[in-house]
Order: structure tokens, then sequence, then C-alpha cells
């Protein structure tokens, strides 16, 4: 009787797990280019795929549709392949656990203290008091009516960024 009942407690686990992970996984980001890569400002986007996230990426890269920036999208699981130091702005959207940045984000928080000054970080999670210590987190929920909002919010800083730089 033990051994049936720990057997049927295996088998909805595992397909919990499974549940969870198909419904909740983020898709591959297929890595894509925007624009001449001699412009003279450079952007690197780094996201998950999900509708939500795609159609902020699409929203950012329609903001600039008219300019001559150039922009590099990848999956953010790929930032380790990436030169960093020719990038002008860094945009990252992800998901995080448990109010928690997934491990490759912390990892390049640490290991780049001198990009932060042009990082910017979307968080979808379910909390907006997302917070790393010298890093400006936008956070709020993956609700596809919001795009707008949280497009309007990296343009914004985006700008910033780049009018910092051309000082």
């Amino acid at each position: 009787m033990l051994k049936k009942t720990l057997l049927i407690l295996l088998v909805l686990l595992i397909g919990f797990l499974a549940w969870y992970e198909y419904t909740y996984s983020m898709d591959t980001v297929i890595p894509f280019e925007v624009n001449n890569p001699s412009a003279k400002t450079k952007v690197l986007i780094a996201s998950q795929g999900s509708k939500f996230k795609d159609s902020v990426v699409k929203g950012i890269l329609r903001r600039y549709e008219k300019d001559t920036i150039y922009f590099k999208v990848i999956d953010v699981y790929t930032l380790f392949t990436v030169n960093l130091k020719k990038w002008d702005a860094l945009i990252f959207i992800n998901s995080w656990e448990y109010g928690s940045p997934p491990r490759n984000v912390k990892k390049f928080i640490k290991n780049h203290p001198e990009q932060l000054d042009k990082l910017i970080i979307l968080s979808t999670v379910g909390s907006s008091n997302i917070a790393l210590k010298d890093v400006d987190v936008i956070s709020g929920e993956s609700i596809i009516e919001k795009t707008s909002i949280y497009t309007d919010i990296v343009v914004n800083r985006l700008n910033q960024i780049i009018k910092r730089n051309n000082e």
C-alpha cells in the first residue's frame, strides 16, 4: 500500500512539473538585428520569449524605426556570448522567480559593475517591489494590455541613456 501511494504521489509530482513547465516556460528568442551595425548608437536587447515580452520588444523597435540606432535582440540566456563593451545601452526583459533575477542576470550585474549605468531591466513579476543594489529595475505583471505602458517606461529610460552618451 505504501509503495502504491508513493508511486501515485511521484506520478502526480511529475505531472505537475510537466504542466508547470509547459504552462510557464519562456520561449527561446531567435536573435535578430535592426539597422546597420556600424551605426553610432548600439542597443542590445536581451529578452525571454513570451507574448508580452515579444510585444514590448516590438514596441521598443517601432519607436525607433525612423532612427539609425542599431539594435540586436538576443535570448537573455546567451548574454555570456556578447562583448558588452560595444553597446551603448543594454535592455534586459525577463521573468524573475521568487523576487530574484535569473542566475545569469545576477552574474552579469556582479561581473560588470561598470556597465550598470547603461542597463535597463524590465522584470515581469507579480510584485512591483523589486530592487537590486545599484540597478534601476522596472517591474510589473505580464499583462498584454499594459505593453504600451512598459514600452513607454523603457523607451524613456533608453532616451536618457542615449542622450547622456551623446553629450
